[in-house]
């Protein structure tokens, strides 16, 4: 992974690494920092270290160090809370945690500890619907999905680097000699966009949502002024919608939505424009060796990129391999024609009256009005029904009533959905809440 890269000798050292609102680090400078951190890290081959990434050259030289000492590392969110990370560190038995910066500072000498499993990378899922899960990599599952590209590239780090995503944009920029920018925490769209054009840049992951919210904020001449070469999206339902918008306002970049979970690693990529994908990748084993299948209307996988299990002393899900070895995603998909479509989380479905209502399906049709910029549905309690319909929309334009809106909605939907599909309480919001990767807050 990032050691092999770190422990060369002959590096460009002109080549900026990282580029962030405030300064620049280059390639010679990452390396010292490496260094620094690996002279003053003895620790036992396995052991269970906690480590606070933050997207940063001290932790990206953190984990190069810890990789190279062939330590179990779970990352967490450098921000996490004190409570939370001593909770999970107790229920996972990890002999330390430790930020990057401490790591750079003080050093870490666990030689006494005895590792008691195999060195690798451990992510703590999203868990945007349900309790994380302790996901192990090794280190070669995480670099295999990495494409070898010419040097200097610039990639946008739209996710946190402690997540699936994150690990996989900094390692194919990185592994390939390249430049990660990095907004600062919490900044806006705006702002986003802004340091995108800045710093020059030409490549970007994000998730739809992510998506959405630079398109509504930001003016289209801002935009123009990125020098985009290619928009991935991931994480999240592709819509045509969303594509649409930017073929619109990116006409000359290529646009990829990918498929990936922690679990399974990446398992394949959409760069014909349409939503969904092509019903062949069915057929047979892909070069990448990923297998798909569909039982009752679940996309099931098969991945040569996939984790090598769930960390043996967190709370693994019984039902998530199949007998056969199959990894059961929990996202539903639908064929229609020659085309495979995904209709969300089995866990997000809502249940109105024993009429099973997808929550993906009745977004794909409220974006269709002009009105509405951002929609979330879910389900609400009812004691006649078991659950109704309800969802929340930011408004395209915020001087529009929310009671006009409302009507709006209803109009539409009384058209284009069935009974028991419409909403039956509409909120108007100013945002829409997203996780720390980017992804639309279900819960």
């Amino acid at each position: 992974m990032l050691s092999n890269i770190l422990d060369q000798t002959k590096i460009d050292d002109s080549l900026e690494v990282i580029c962030s609102s405030q300064a620049v680090t280059y390639w010679h400078e990452l390396r010292s920092t490496y260094e620094t951190i690996l002279s003053q890290t003895t620790v036992a081959a396995g052991t269970r270290i906690g480590f606070l990434f933050s997207a940063s050259s001290v932790g990206f030289a953190g984990i190069a160090a810890l990789e190279k000492r062939s330590a179990n590392v779970f990352l967490f969110d450098a921000n996490v809370a004190a409570d939370r990370l001593e909770q999970i560190a107790d229920e996972l038995d990890l002999k330390v945690c430790i930020s990057a910066e401490t790591l750079f500072s003080e050093g870490l000498n666990s030689a006494d500890s005895t590792g008691d499993s195999a060195g690798g990378i451990t992510i703590l899922t999203s868990g945007t619907s349900g309790k994380p899960k302790a996901v192990h990599h090794d280190f070669s599952s995480l670099v295999r999905p990495v494409r070898q590209t010419d040097p200097g590239q610039r990639w946008l780090l739209a996710y946190p680097p402690h997540l699936y995503a994150g690990l996989q944009v900094t390692l194919q920029a990185l592994t390939n000699y390249g430049t990660l920018v990095i907004p600062a925490a919490g900044s806006d769209p705006q702002s986003i966009a802004k340091v995108m054009s800045e710093r020059s840049v030409e490549f970007a992951s994000a998730t739809p949502s992510y998506w959405r919210r630079l398109l509504m904020a930001v003016p289209p001449d801002d935009l123009a002024s990125i020098p985009i070469q290619q928009i991935t999206l991931g994480g999240e339902v592709v819509d045509q919608t969303i594509l649409n918008q930017l073929r619109a306002c990116f006409p000359n970049a290529r646009i990829v939505h990918i498929y990936a979970t922690s679990e399974t690693g990446r398992c394949f990529s959409v760069s014909d424009g349409d939503a969904g994908f092509p019903l062949n990748l069915l057929d047979a084993p892909g070069n990448d060796g990923v297998s798909l299948r569909i039982v009752d209307d679940e996309l099931q996988v098969k991945s040569a990129n996939s984790m090598s299990g769930y960390d043996t002393k967190s709370e693994a899900p019984s039902d998530r391999v199949t007998d056969d070895g199959w990894f059961r995603t929990g996202d539903l998909v639908e064929v229609r024609g020659q085309r495979v479509y995904f209709s969300g989380r089995a866990s997000d479905m809502i249940n109105v009256g024993g009429n099973k209502v997808h929550p993906i399906e009745v977004e794909r049709t409220l974006r269709m009005l002009d009105e509405v910029a951002e929609v979330r549905v879910y389900s609400q309690a009812s004691s006649l029904a078991g659950e109704l319909v309800a969802c929340d929309v930011v408004a395209t334009d915020k001087s529009l009533a929310p009671d006009l809106i409302r009507t709006r909605i209803m109009e539409h939907c009384n058209q284009a959905l069935d009974r028991y599909q419409r909403p039956r309480i509409v909120r108007v919001l100013d945002k829409l809440d997203l996780s720390d990767a980017g992804k639309l807050k279900r819960r």
